[in-house]
């Protein structure tokens, strides 16, 4: 890593992999390939209509990594305060190109998540993963996170139920 590189930019390089914030609504479109592939029951539509909602409402940020100047890994972030924990963020849809998966990407976004929350003086770094996903929750054990609880949900419409369905199976 260069420790004099601000890494706001540019920061964590790794052989040829370079880490950097994107800006605004445009920059945060061009994820959906990668997002798609994490969630593929999300159609095109509504991942522009949820990122626009995400971007109005405040707090969401994302990150790409690039690669020879391809994104190869892409994880959004969430920063806010708690009650149970005061100042947090909160990685959320990390998702790494599956033809590039293993060579450390994610690893490398945590850590700029990680970073940032410290530049912003964040009292924790808090995520949600879906219980099925040994090999994801066996990463994120790996670099420091413990499973302290259980995310309860219950959908309010059959639009959501049905998309949990897809992704889930019946919530228990």
């Amino acid at each position: 890593m260069e420790g004099t590189m601000d890494y706001l930019t540019m920061a964590l390089r790794a052989n040829e992999v370079a880490v950097r914030e994107l800006r605004g609504y445009a920059d945060m479109t061009l994820t959906y390939r990668l997002i798609h592939q994490l969630n593929p029951e999300l159609d095109e539509n509504t991942f522009y209509s949820r990122l626009d909602h995400m971007l109005k409402e405040g707090g969401y940020r994302c990150i790409a990594a690039y690669r020879d100047g391809v994104m190869v890994g892409v994880a959004g972030f969430w920063v806010g305060t708690a009650l149970w924990c005061g100042s947090y963020i909160e990685p959320d849809n990390i998702v790494v190109d599956e033809d590039v998966r293993g060579a450390g990407i994610g690893a490398m976004m945590m850590k700029w998540i990680e970073k940032e929350g410290e530049r912003l003086d964040c009292d924790i770094m808090k995520l949600e993963c879906y219980a099925e996903r040994q090999r994801t929750r066996s990463f994120y054990r790996g670099i420091g996170y413990g499973e302290l609880g259980v995310v309860m949900m219950k959908s309010l419409d059959d639009k959501a139920r049905s998309a949990i369905v897809a992704k889930n199976g019946e919530l228990r």
